[in-house]
């Protein structure tokens, strides 16, 4: 009997095969008869079981016949999965968009197409290199602010600085005032039919005005030689890295006067460990010292020399440590199931609690970037400046300090 395999569906592909590695067996001299009360092979369309009636026994022409409707199964499932992949795009809105055409345009450019255009022109403008008319034109209408590819890669380089990323940071213009919860009473039980009574609680506030944190770079290298993917690079690098630096020492350490106010200006009073060698006892009245709510987040804050060179060492009452490895990055360390963030800029303090609670930063300016040459006229030098505006503060909750016994 003849037969078109292009004509037939995937099920009747699927029978076909059956029947054929079934023949197959059966020649091999695999196909011997089931015992009684075993199950049978299951009855075959009768379209299929002419098929197979009017086919070869020659084992060579059977396999070509596999080979021939298994490649038909593959087109089939292939056009499927095609179709299925089509119908998701256009429910998702990914085709079937109407894009408007004019005659003297060969295309519409689109978001992402203007963006691309106004960074690249961006970076080769701070590079000093020569811009075309279009590219003219994108800036002036960006006003010459940094594109937000380039923001979003310099503020992904706070992952690189643990204290910075772990307190509460903002991107909010100007001065900020930021509400902290005071004075809070607890909820109360109220017996039925009676009134309850308001309690007197009290909201805190913590002002953050705006200092400028500048870093500026003077190198004789030819900057516009560089592509601007390595500029855009050798900017978060060498500008971007140098402020977060900055700004996580005055997180650690700031005076307050004519600077951001650090960790290390919370209230300490009576609050030491023991000057010799800092001791298990010292590390559970840290610990106690935090109120509960603020526990479940609770990070310590020391220096790399307190901790190698005291805590390290501490042992519990049972001759155990309590300084252990992260399992997932052995560089990291907890005490006593407490994370560490390690800054030198601390000192000899050691701070305790939830930073996201305890510290807020506010950036009321984002980093830009600006180039001069002039100063570096005589020297054939280029100056770039990174500056932007923030401030920080401890909001008064959430974090307690201890300093070393004098």
């Amino acid at each position: 009997m003849e037969f078109n395999l292009d004509e037939m569906s995937a099920e009747e592909l699927d029978n076909l095969l059956k029947a054929i590695q079934a023949k197959l067996e059966e020649l091999a001299g695999e196909g011997e008869e089931r015992e009684e009360g075993e199950e049978q092979q299951e009855e075959l369309p009768a379209e299929i079981a002419e098929i197979v009636e009017g086919l070869s026994d020659d084992l060579d022409e059977l396999e070509t016949l596999v080979e021939q409707v298994e490649g038909r199964k593959a087109a089939i499932n292939s056009k499927a999965e095609k179709r299925q992949k089509l119908i998701r795009k256009i429910a998702g809105g990914e085709v079937g968009k109407k894009v408007r055409s004019f005659e003297h345009l060969n295309k519409e450019e689109t978001p992402m197409e203007n963006e691309k255009l106004y960074r690249n022109a961006w970076l080769k403008n701070l590079q000093g290199k020569p811009i075309s008319a279009e590219e003219r034109t994108a800036l002036a209408n960006g006003s010459y602010v940094i594109p937000q590819e380039t923001v979003n890669k310099i503020y992904g380089a706070m992952e690189l600085y643990p204290l910075l990323n772990a307190v509460e940071v903002m991107r909010i213009p100007g001065t900020v005032i930021v509400p902290v919860e005071g004075t809070v009473n607890d909820a109360a039980v109220v017996a039925m039919g009676t009134a309850a009574t308001d309690s007197a609680d009290a909201m805190a506030e913590v002002a953050l005005g705006t200092y400028k944190l500048i870093k500026t770079i003077e190198i004789t290298a030819d900057v516009a030689a560089m592509a601007i993917p390595a500029f855009e690079t050798w900017l978060v690098d060498r500008l971007a890295n140098k402020i977060f630096r900055l700004v996580t020492k005055k997180i650690a350490a700031g005076s307050g006067s004519s600077e951001p106010t650090g960790l290390t200006s919370i209230t300490a009073t009576d609050q030491t460990y023991t000057k010799a060698a800092i001791t298990f006892t010292d590390i559970l009245a840290i610990i106690a010292k935090l109120p509960t709510e603020y526990t479940p987040n609770a990070t310590f804050v020391m220096s790399r020399t307190t901790f190698w060179q005291n805590v390290l060492a501490v042992k519990d009452s049972d001759n155990r440590p309590i300084v252990v490895a992260d399992a997932q990055s052995p560089a990291k360390f907890n005490i006593m199931g407490f994370p560490v963030i390690l800054e030198d800029e601390i000192g000899t303090d050691i701070v305790f609690g939830d930073l996201k609670e305890g510290y807020v930063w506010n950036f009321g300016k984002d980093i830009d970037v600006a180039r001069d040459e002039s100063v570096g006229f005589r020297t054939g030098s280029t100056v770039f400046r990174g500056m932007c505006l923030g401030d920080g503060k401890p909001t008064g909750v959430g974090l307690v300090r201890y300093t070393k016994a004098t």
